[in-house]
């Protein structure tokens, strides 16, 4: 049998275990029939007659009802009281049947009081909303302010998505099963936390009768609404629901709390798991089904928290901001409950200034009891803030009889450094004994921004104080930062790690593994509090600009942002990223701003004015601009609205040619200064683009998978390559068995006085071929080569080998279906950048790279592929990885077809450790099953210490 007996009938047993071993007999008949029934086997049954036989029959009763039967599955108690019926021991199997309607009968009481208490405890807590719970007297009637939200259903893997209502919220939606996790992710303040509250406080006061049409929160028997840091240091859910939903007189004991929590329909509701992750051993229990697996989960979180776990939910939602009309309902419904006009709110939605503030919840309640207090409205998020911040300090001046100036210095200032220490660890709870030397600690806590809590251990009392919101801990953070010394704020900004970390995985049983750690929502008040401090601001915005690799493409219309988005919408202090780097290119920064801008996907006129706005900014360089028009007249407007080639617009241009079938216009030109130009996917009939580009300044022209060209783009490149100016040029083709690209132009490479960039593909070189390419390389000019070629000759190797040790300027390579035993002359190099295709890798071949790896001391960026069909010993990969654990300045590191088992991964995990400087690591298209979700799991601490972006295949 696959489980064992119902835990009720395992009880039954144990409690009635004297009277059994008294009273019962294990007679021929009732074994026979148990036989029968598959409830004992051979081996039991003659393993009941040995100790029947050598000992007594007492002792084969008490054995067969400890060992045998609660073993052998859930439908074995009624084949025992079958059993006994039909052996003469029909008594027997009554008092059994008693004493289980007895127990029934106590169970049911036990859950009408729990579900009475639950009941009560969700009318009386969660009836009213307190958005500044550190201020009392205003509070909100949740039944009358609540506005039902809509959520976004993530439909697919994809990110595809479908609006659907809170009704809809447990109904089947993807697949007729019922779902058991479900995820519900948004900003804060975005109204996560008042859908757990409304469904709670739903459940607790009222039967849905008629009002539901599918499965809703009242179809569940049990709701059980915590916070997800009511799980930290307990034991159990049981333990859970006794400290933090039931009042300590209830005597309910943890035992039955967990039949119950076994035999109801339960739903869990936990909020803010963002808030509460670290050391939740049963939230993650919970989350990944390992505890309450058929029990009905709803977790929130702010987004990419959960993103490791996503596999877990059969359901993930979005919540996002207000619409219009739910913005207008929302002021709407806080006058009629204040019983006040609504003209004087229902005007604030209107308001230009207000608007990134108003789609938020949590925001618009704020800027409605502002306005009830003042007229003037606050234009930012810092602005509102200390707003409402102001409001406390001068009511807790009036509490406390100290002027608001004893308040900030004596009061505040401690308490700006206590949310700043645990903003630091993550948290949202503060204990007293973490802050005992803190002078006035008691008044500073009373001040209004805390919650204080008493919890019992099991070992003794804890005092706790929790943030009312975790907004306003950011807040007050910001504060202390803001009032650091210049310097060594500095120092700190220089020690926040601001690369996105996130894991992808695919091709495990971990089928999706992705986290982002997000850049600090604490900057976003801290650069609107140093507003007025230009010079500091302008200070603090280059160091994180450098640190986050700003001046790479920006794509324009992408809807995940990544870490320097994040950055730029919280200097604004605004919902787009858009805003924010308006704002920038509008500080005083030395140098300014080098703007690269991927338009690609982008085609609406938004996003066109939007690059016109930057052009116009004074700290805003621009440098090149990605496009892919999707047809001929787009592509002509996109040139000459953006006045692509002019001095005072983007000089370089990168064009996807995939969509553009014919010349735009007779006329189509790029301004007098295009110096750069990018073109994938080229066509004979796009040779007008190289007609546009001649006598221009250019110092790169890219031909990027471009097809076959005919005499007239030929004629057309052989002219572009005369042009002096040139420092990078790439000529690969689609197919790098087709000749076109590399050896048609080697004279032309040899005028280029300042050539320091050469990308081509090139097949079947001739001798005459062969020394002008052996002149190039050796010329030491070169800072970057890469060449591709379906079959290198070994000549074509040899030029190769013997011109590296004369390549003293050489930093980047890049060799496709190359042999590296041809190429020991590597080890001469010094490079920062290797990327290498190999047309097979052996053992052998292995060791030669591995020597070779450990004399590139300065190499920044590694890629290996390992694409053929021969397998590699486990000791050359270990050889390998501990060469470039040597490569210290390492930063990215990228395989593809590695055969990674579990067998190596320590030595994976040694080299990840040895490279303090690595923030990506990707190993895609991993070959063989030999890397399972174990040998992962031994990866993912070392991938989130380190905040490494990595992508596993």
């Amino acid at each position: 049998m696959e489980s064992t007996m119902e835990e009720r009938h395992k009880e039954c047993l144990l409690k009635n275990r004297s009277f059994l071993c008294s009273k019962m007999s294990l007679s021929a008949v009732l074994l026979a029939k148990l036989t029968e029934s598959s409830v004992l086997t051979d081996e039991h049954l003659q393993k009941l007659q040995n100790i029947i036989r050598n000992e007594t029959m007492n002792a084969a009763v008490l054995h067969f009802l400890a060992e045998f039967i609660p073993k052998r599955g859930p439908e074995t108690f009624n084949l025992f009281l079958e059993a006994l019926r039909g052996s003469q021991q029909k008594h027997i199997s009554e008092h059994l049947e008693k004493w289980l309607r007895n127990d029934c009968s106590e169970e049911q009481d036990i859950f009408r009081s729990l579900r009475s208490e639950l009941q009560s405890h969700y009318k009386r807590r969660l009836a009213s909303i307190r958005p500044m719970p550190w201020l009392q007297e205003i509070h909100l009637n949740l039944t009358e302010i609540y506005v039902k939200r809509q959520l976004k259903l993530k439909t697919n893997h994809k990110g595809d998505e479908r609006i659907v209502t809170m009704d809809d919220l447990f109904t089947p939606q993807e697949t007729k099963e019922i779902p058991r996790r479900l995820l519900i992710e948004g900003n804060p303040g975005i109204g996560k936390s008042m859908i757990c509250q409304s469904l709670a406080h739903e459940w607790g006061t009222q039967s849905c009768g008629s009002q539901c049409g599918t499965l809703c929160v009242h179809s569940y028997d049990l709701v059980l609404h915590f916070h997800a840091s009511d799980f930290k240091h307990l034991q159990s859910v049981a333990e859970a629901i006794t400290t933090h939903l039931l009042p300590f007189d209830c005597n309910i004991p943890s035992r039955q709390l967990e039949e119950l929590l076994r035999a109801k329909n339960v739903l869990l509701i936990v909020d803010a798991f963002d808030e509460a992750s670290s050391e939740n051993e049963i939230l993650h229990q919970l989350i990944e089904g390992k505890l309450l697996k058929h029990k009905t989960l709803l977790i929130t979180s702010r987004p990419y928290f959960l993103q490791n776990k996503l596999r877990h939910f059969e359901s993930r939602f979005t919540v996002e901001g207000y619409d219009k009309e739910e913005q207008f309902e929302h002021v709407k419904r806080y006058a009629d409950s204040k019983k006040i006009d609504p003209t004087q709110f229902t005007s604030i939605p209107k308001e230009e200034g207000v608007r990134d503030l108003c789609d938020n919840p949590l925001n618009l309640t704020l800027l409605c009891i502002l306005r009830e207090e003042d007229n003037q409205l606050m234009y930012t998020r810092t602005a509102l803030y200390t707003s409402i911040h102001n409001i406390i300090k001068r009511k807790a001046s009036e509490r406390m009889n100290l002027t608001e100036a004893e308040v900030e210095e004596l009061l505040l200032r401690p308490l700006y450094q206590m949310a700043f220490e645990t903003h630091r660890k993550n948290e949202t709870v503060i204990c007293q004994c973490d802050f005992r030397n803190i002078d006035h600690f008691e008044q500073v806590c009373q001040v209004g921004y805390l919650n204080k809590e008493f919890t019992i251990s099991r070992l003794q009392g804890i005092t706790r104080f929790s943030f009312c919101h975790k907004s306003f801990m950011e807040f007050l953070t910001a504060k202390h930062i803001a009032l650091m010394d210049p310097l060594k704020r500095l120092v700190w900004l220089h020690g926040i790690r601001y690369a996105n970390y996130a894991i992808w995985v695919e091709g495990l049983a971990i089928e999706e593994d992705f986290d982002v750690r997000q850049n600090d929502p604490v900057l976003g008040f801290l650069f609107g509090l140093m507003e007025q401090n230009r010079e500091e601001l302008a200070q603090m915005a280059s160091v994180i600009m450098k640190e986050t690799h700003f001046s790479k493409p920006q794509p324009i219309s992408s809807s995940f942002c990544d870490a320097s988005h994040q950055l730029i919408r919280l200097i604004g202090e605004l919902t787009s990223c858009m805003k924010g780097i308006l704002k920038l290119g509008n500080l005083r920064l030395q140098p300014p701003i080098p703007l690269n801008v991927d338009l690609r996907d982008s085609h609406d006129a938004e996003k066109i004015s939007f690059v016109k706005k930057l052009m116009k900014c004074k700290n805003i360089k621009c440098s090149k601009i990605c496009i892919d028009p999707r047809n001929d007249t787009r592509l002509q407007n996109i040139v000459s609205e953006l006045r692509i080639g002019q001095a005072n617009s983007f000089q370089q241009v990168n064009i996807d040619c995939g969509y553009i079938k014919r010349n735009p216009c007779e006329g189509f030109s790029f301004g007098h200064h295009l110096s750069g130009l990018e073109l994938l996917w080229f066509k004979p009939s796009h040779s007008y683009l190289l007609e546009a580009a001649l006598d221009k300044p250019l110092t790169s022209l890219h031909f990027i998978e471009c097809y076959t060209l005919d005499d007239r783009c030929i004629s057309l490149l052989h002219r572009l390559l005369r042009n002096q100016h040139l420092q990078s040029v790439q000529l690969t083709s689609l197919s790098p068995w087709k000749p076109h690209f590399g050896r048609l132009f080697f004279a032309d490479f040899t005028q280029l006085e300042n050539l320091q960039s050469l990308e081509i593909s090139l097949i079947d070189l001739t001798d005459e071929e062969m020394r002008i390419l052996k002149a190039i390389l050796q010329s030491n000019k070169l800072i970057k080569l890469g060449i591709n070629s379906c079959d290198y000759p070994r000549s074509l190797e040899s030029v190769l080998n013997d011109s590296f040790p004369s390549m003293l300027s050489l930093r980047e390579l890049q060799l496709l279906r190359v042999n590296i035993i041809h190429l020991p002359n590597l080890r001469h190099l010094n490079l920062v950048n290797i990327s290498l295709r190999p047309s097979t890798l052996n053992d052998n071949q292995i060791a030669l790279l591995s020597d070779v790896l450990r004399s590139l001391r300065n190499l920044q960026e590694l890629h290996i592929d390992f694409y053929s069909d021969v397998s590699v010993a486990e000791c050359s990969l270990r050889e390998l990885f501990e060469a470039i654990a040597g490569c210290h300045r390492l930063q990215i590191l990228r395989f593809e077809y590695l055969e990674m088992g579990d067998s190596v991964v320590p030595s994976v995990c040694r080299m990840i450790e040895s490279l303090e400087q690595l923030r990506k690591f990707t190993s895609i298209m991993q070959r063989g099953e030999s890397l399972t979700e174990e040998g992962f799991k031994q990866l993912e601490p070392i991938f989130k210490r380190k905040g490494l972006h990595t992508w596993v295949m």
